[in-house]
């Protein structure tokens, strides 16, 4: 057995163990580059009302009022600041009474309510890098060494295939295993510098769990915040002379000290406060990550009851720069929203990679079709790519009908996507794949073309027509995508029943 065959096994059995989490890895990444506006739409009760989105400095100065009127004595305060994809400040606080959340309204500094509660695109980007409701710790590590994997999988795989530049141009439609092979060898190019880079900046981000021995060795066991917090300074910023005064200064006078943007183009995104109106307190401006890729963005720190600039320089060795930029490429923060959708593409179309490459390995063991073994990859392959995104799709669906008052909506949205998740699993086992694989097509596309419907009976104000009225693209957007998305499905399905099964028959 020569070192081709072998990176051949490896790619092949590296591949097959862990399909199914890296197509769950890739299919909800490439949701969560949307996870702002998908926020924005799940709560459409907030972005009805605005009309017109103010100055960064007019929604920071909104919601340092609001807070300091109404949570003086908190232990903390976070804000982030209205913008384009989030026309809204969002206000959470820390006090005596627990964590707060609240939406307001950045031109008259209203709380926006009754607003639904719901974890929005905020779950996809769990799903995505802790396998939520895994345990955190648990599930990225999970995700971590899947990465691992992952890399491993495309460097044996660029290795397996000494043609595959050659074979890029080429793709034989209809040719069973060979189109499935042309297929997997056309996606797995198109996405290997991406999904390279991806796996890498990933596991640099989770690094510390794949290797803990060496922060454990240095920083000691709880010393992960440590390391962090020294990778993205040098030193911490701490007044240069005691104040007694407590009372937080006038607002305009941080404001004075700031620029309205910086010269890399990044404008006021969020600000945070600790312990306000203490003689400790200190309140810190973050500038956001337009054309940045790095995390290290422009930040000013000030004592909040003297108005006095700290000084907290930057780490700005390689490492701690290379550990920023892998947050920044691998989020995305920096990307336009065309930018983004080219990413999502991307990840989507290396799920198609997946999905060739598992019917592939069906196709080379067909003689085995009736081992235990065999069904299951069958089943679990049904349940992985059918069912994920109907369940994605049902769930949105559920963020629609629950009503906005209705307590606890986040446990209901989840339970209903993993229900319907599982019930995919049961159609798989209770017909063939065939009628399974029909009657997930329709229902999905059911779904999906129903969402936009609910919304103009329950929601009127976020209906699609008044969302394009009002040029609310957040929300006229998300029920676009659904439209066409629910459109392709019954394209899928049309095919499915009249090329795909009667070519099938034919062979």
């Amino acid at each position: 057995m020569n070192f081709r065959q072998i990176q051949a096994i490896l790619h092949s059995w590296f591949g097959i163990i862990v399909l199914w989490v890296i197509f769950f890895i890739f299919f909800t990444g490439s949701i969560a580059y949307f996870r702002t506006e998908i926020n924005v739409w799940a709560q459409p009760e907030a972005i009805s009302h605005i009309q017109t989105i103010p100055s960064a400095q007019h929604s920071v100065q909104t919601a340092f009022n609001y807070l300091n009127q109404h949570a003086p004595n908190a232990k903390r305060w976070r804000v982030t600041v209205a913008n384009e994809r989030m026309p809204v400040n969002l206000l959470q606080w820390q006090d005596k009474e627990g964590k707060h959340q609240e939406l307001q309204n950045p031109n008259t500094g209203e709380l926006l309510g009754p607003v639904r509660k719901t974890l929005g695109g905020d779950f996809f980007f769990k799903l995505h890098y802790t396998l939520y409701p895994l345990p955190s710790t648990f599930g990225s590590l999970v995700v971590a060494v899947v990465a691992l994997i992952l890399l491993i999988s495309l460097i044996t795989g660029v290795i397996t295939h000494k043609k595959i530049i050659k074979e890029f141009f080429t793709f034989r439609a209809f040719k069973g295993q060979r189109s499935l092979l042309d297929l997997h060898h056309i996606t797995g190019v198109i996405t290997f510098p991406f999904y390279l880079v991806m796996a890498f900046t990933g596991l640099l981000i989770l690094f510390y769990l794949v290797l803990p021995w060496g922060l454990s060795e240095q920083y000691g066991k709880a010393g992960i915040p440590k390391f962090y917090n020294e990778m993205q300074f040098t030193e911490v910023a701490k007044p240069r002379e005691p104040s007694l005064t407590e009372a937080m200064q006038p607002f305009n006078q941080f404001m004075a000290q700031m620029p309205k943007r910086t010269e890399s183009g990044a404008i006021l995104d969020k600000f945070e406060v600790q312990k306000p109106n203490t003689a400790d307190g200190m309140i810190t401006f973050d500038y956001n990550y337009k054309n940045i890729i790095t995390l290290n963005t422009p930040q000013y720190i000030f004592a909040t009851n003297t108005a006095e600039r700290l000084n907290q320089p930057r780490n700005l060795s390689a490492i701690a720069q290379l550990g920023s930029s892998s947050y920044g490429i691998h989020l995305g923060y920096f990307a336009s929203i065309w930018m983004r959708f080219i990413l999502a593409c991307l990840g989507i179309i290396g799920c198609v990679m997946l999905v060739a490459g598992a019917l592939l390995w069906q196709k080379k063991r067909i003689k085995e079709q009736k081992k235990f073994e065999y069904r299951l990859v069958q089943h679990l392959n049904f349940f992985t790519f059918l069912g994920l995104p109907f369940a994605s799709a049902f769930y949105l669906m559920v963020g629609r009908i629950i009503p906005a008052s209705f307590e606890p909506r986040e446990l209901y949205e989840v339970s209903a996507f993993y229900i319907a998740w599982l019930l995919s699993l049961l159609i798989s086992f209770s017909f063939s794949i065939r009628k399974g694989i029909i009657i997930m097509l329709y229902i999905t596309a059911a779904v999906l073309l129903l969402i936009p419907v609910i919304s103009v009976v329950l929601v009127p104000e976020a209906s699609l027509l008044n969302s394009l009225k009002s040029v609310h693209w957040s929300l006229a957007g998300i029920d676009l995508a659904l439209i066409l998305l629910g459109l392709f499905y019954l394209i899928v399905l049309r095919f499915y029943q009249t090329t795909f099964i009667t070519l099938g028959e034919a062979k």
